[in-house]
């Protein structure tokens, strides 16, 4: 082998470790939110699709999140909750979902909505940007400093229906 031909080998190894590296962290981030959503699910149920009247679907959050400013929303309504009526793909809902804030690490709420937007949903998005900690922190300072919506004047914001 030829200096050049090493110099290719080992950039392909950087590649591939690095490459395993990120698959690695990824699974991990999916186990983590599998494991937060077990909360989310005794009201949106094991498969998202939610309590009709009470509770919306979390099974097509993945248009959400590509819409301007959804990701935002989602984010607010982990942190801050959400309640009142909400019409959501037609049907009317009236139920009342508590902040979190509290309950939940920013990487823990950026593992569980990246695992609704990709596990949960249906048809599963692997293409979106995925959510992280620095988004989730980024909100929950606003949010302490009083700098940021709630999640039902986001809400209202969104071209929805």
């Amino acid at each position: 082998m030829v200096n050049s031909d090493l110099k290719i080998l080992a950039t392909l190894l950087v590649a591939c470790s690095l490459f395993i590296s990120c698959k690695l962290l990824a699974n991990e981030d999916l186990a983590l939110g599998k494991q937060v959503y077990t909360t989310c699910s005794a009201c949106h149920l094991a498969t998202g699709e939610g309590i009709p009247g009470a509770f919306p679907p979390l099974n097509n959050k993945h248009k959400m999140a590509t819409l301007e400013g959804g990701k935002n929303y989602l984010i607010s309504v982990v942190l801050q909750g959400i309640n009142g009526p909400l019409t959501i793909g037609g049907t009317q809902y009236n139920g009342y979902m508590q902040a979190f804030a509290m309950n939940f690490t920013d990487s823990e709420i950026a593992a569980v909505l990246n695992y609704v937007t990709t596990e949960v949903s249906v048809p599963s998005d692997k293409t979106l940007s995925p959510f992280t900690q620095t988004d989730v922190a980024n909100i929950r300072q606003k949010i302490a400093l009083g700098n940021w919506p709630k999640s039902r004047e986001l809400r209202s914001s969104l071209p929805l229906e």
